[in-house]
């Protein structure tokens, strides 16, 4: 299939965009930020009283959402101020390139360097998830044991288990702190593996764990939804500030906007009618992205009034729709900056 030239172009960037993620070490930092964060997550369940496969869910969750969108909020910063701060964008745009299409391929690098890292911590999160089920119910160890054919009789411990996968982990990540390896890396070829590792976990743990391996599949999906709504307003504001200021708005907004279910149902019996309105005025702006981040009860598959699939499909088109009004804005802006 062929695509037009705008979409070779974009495309084009956008890869460029994740080689350039890849070559400043952003994506394999915040792969270990998210990996201790998931082992320590299995800590915390380890603590609890068989609540240890529901701890290590919503605190993986957690760590997928906080640092996904605090990627795309850096990206957002950085991405076009360093092609104008190295001059390159003067010779991007020399050639036949439009600045909407800069800007749709760096928002679309954004997207494919946080899908790259959402992939690769829930493989991590999912592999964890079937061991800590096994541990802690005998139904799921007996699922296991008729899927793959042998007794889940582990010899050693759930930590001895988990430090034998982080050392696993480990060892996998430690090629990439080579500069050589970092550079053959591509989108062309991680995304793909990375998602397939994903959803080979998945497979296996929807059969293990089915409650919760479609909990966490959800909120990947979430997460990957309110990443598009994050990196495009992020892109908005670096479309015409400098990165400080572009910062400072990303940061804000995004805190608002998971404020805004509060702002709207919030007693404020005491507050002026001005602030109210404000607060409600706000509210109604901008992206509610509360929605991303529902409760467990949203997410159930067997809920007949809370059906998982519809759920995401409806925040996704919300978040699609809104990141499409976002990202004109911001090509609208783009196009009439000064460059020089």
């Amino acid at each position: 299939m062929s695509y037009g030239p705008g979409v070779q172009r974009i495309y084009a960037i956008a890869l460029t965009s994740v080689r350039e993620a890849i070559r400043d070490r952003v994506l394999f930092a915040v792969l270990g930020l998210g990996a201790l964060s998931v082992f320590f997550g299995l800590g915390l369940g380890a603590l609890s009283l068989a609540e240890a496969t529901r701890i290590l869910v919503d605190h993986g969750l957690v760590t997928l959402s906080l640092l996904s969108n605090l990627v795309a909020i850096f990206l957002g910063v950085n991405f076009l101020y360093k092609e104008l701060e190295l001059r390159t964008l003067h010779v991007l745009l020399a050639r036949p390139v439009a600045r909407h299409e800069v800007l749709l391929g760096k928002f679309l690098g954004i997207w494919l360097t946080v899908a790259v890292f959402v992939f690769t911590t829930a493989t991590l999160l999912f592999a964890l998830l079937l061991l800590t089920a096994t541990d802690e119910s005998a139904a799921a160890a007996e699922r296991a044991h008729a899927l793959l054919g042998v007794p889940l009789e582990f010899r050693y411990s759930l930590r001895a288990r988990a430090l034998a996968l982080g050392g696993v982990t480990l060892v996998a990540l430690l090629p990439l702190a080579i500069a050589r390896v970092r550079r053959a890396l591509s989108v062309g070829a991680v995304l793909p593996v990375s998602a397939l590792g994903c959803g080979a976990m998945f497979l296996l743990a929807r059969v293990v764990v089915p409650g919760e391996a479609h909990y966490l599949a959800a909120g990947m999906a979430l997460v990957l939804a309110e990443v598009t709504v994050t990196a495009s307003f992020s892109m908005l504001f670096s479309a015409f500030s400098t990165p400080f200021v572009t910062g400072m708005f990303s940061v804000g907004t995004f805190v608002l906007a998971r404020s805004t279910w509060l702002m709207q149902h919030i007693r404020m019996n005491r507050f002026p009618e001005a602030l109210k309105a404000l607060l409600k005025g706000v509210a109604w702006v901008l992206p509610n992205l509360h929605l991303f981040v529902p409760s467990r009860p949203s997410l159930i598959p067997d809920d007949p009034h809370h059906p998982a699939l519809g759920y995401v499909l409806q925040c996704s088109l919300y978040g699609a729709s809104y990141a499409a009004l976002l990202l004109l804005a911001a090509a609208l802006v783009f196009r009439r900056r000064d460059l020089t």
